[in-house]
């Protein structure tokens, strides 16, 4: 079984412990992925924590990520965190990401 479908596998048990551990993978695609699976689980303080971190990566397809993952969360830490990248972020891309996260956490 591939990293890939070994994430699918934990994101699906809610083992999101296991599931930041693929966040600093040298593979992109297998971080994507980990990042799409924590999404699942977001309500997990580790995997907010996490994702909250990789807010500030280099790669902007990782940012995109995040804050599209921090989107299936709820919260005013969220919200809050959202609106810090709305304020700061430079990429097009996450910036959209980010505006739509921030309307489905406030719904």
């Amino acid at each position: 079984m591939g990293k890939i479908e070994k994430i699918e596998k934990l994101a699906q048990k809610g083992k999101a412990s296991k599931l930041v551990s693929f966040t600093r993978d040298k593979d992109k695609s297998v971080r994507l992925a980990a990042i799409a699976g924590l999404s699942k689980v977001v309500e997990n303080e580790d995997a907010l924590n996490t994702l909250v971190g990789l807010m500030e990566d280099e790669d902007q397809d990782i940012r995109k990520a995040v804050v599209t993952a921090l989107g299936e969360s709820k919260g005013s830490y969220v919200e809050t965190k959202l609106s810090y990248c709305l304020s700061h972020e430079k990429d097009p891309q996450v910036l959209e990401a980010a505006r739509e996260a921030l309307k489905k956490v406030r719904k």
